[in-house]
């Protein structure tokens, strides 16, 4: 099965490893990722990017973790 994003939607596999700086530095939830699917009306983020992110629906797939948000919802960009 392939995952396949729509609208202005990304797909993010969950970092197995958590990124401690962000961590500390807020009481929220925030996580990391790598964009797997990006909808057709996604303007500035593709598939690759690694993002943090605070929101979004959590799953599970093929024994991985996984958020769907739509791209406003992305807090920021790590890309080096």
């Amino acid at each position: 099965m392939t995952l396949k994003a729509m609208q202005n939607c990304l797909i993010i596999e969950v970092d197995v490893e958590k990124h401690a700086m962000f961590e500390l530095l807020s009481t929220e939830k925030q996580e990391t990722g790598i964009v797997v699917s990006a909808g057709p009306d996604c303007k500035e983020l593709k598939v690759g990017d690694h993002l943090y992110f605070g929101v979004g629906q959590e799953f599970k797939h093929d024994g991985k973790d996984y958020v769907v948000m739509r791209e406003p919802h992305v807090l920021g960009v790590l890309n080096g």
